[in-house]
């Protein structure tokens, strides 16, 4: 339990260090500023939110095998321009693909979420600005 909390809470920090310096860079922190708060907010949710979700996408694919061909693609290739730098290699894909299975570890689901919850929190800014 203490392991899931300590990985939400370095996804959130992260996600709000991004949100804080979306904020300060369109004026939202200066004195006597006459930005839209509401559209400042939704604006800085927004991309650590997007960005979240799509690296947790793409955590999700990569669990699923999906970038394995490509990997045993790089490989061989790898071989064949630069022999002296990799070692020989005569396992067949199938056997690549097996080893891969095996290795394979859940779908870390936190960035996902956290990335869901700065969505979320762009959709309120964004609806309280609509509702203005």
């Amino acid at each position: 339990m203490k392991k899931k909390l300590l990985q939400y809470g370095i996804c959130f920090l992260i996600g709000a260090a991004m949100a804080l310096w979306i904020m300060d860079s369109e004026g939202l922190f200066i004195q006597n500023s006459h930005v839209d708060v509401s559209a400042v907010l939704c604006d800085a949710f927004f991309v650590p939110g997007i960005l979240l979700v799509m690296v947790g996408c793409l955590f999700w694919i990569s669990t699923t095998g999906l970038f394995d061909a490509l990997g045993y693609a790089f490989r061989v290739a790898g071989h064949t321009l630069f022999p002296f730098l990799f070692k020989a290699n005569s396992e067949s894909f199938y056997d690549y693909k097996t080893e891969k299975d095996g290795k394979r570890v859940k779908t870390p689901a936190f960035i996902f979420i956290v990335g869901t919850v700065f969505l979320a929190a762009s959709g309120i800014a964004l609806a309280v600005y609509y509702l203005k």
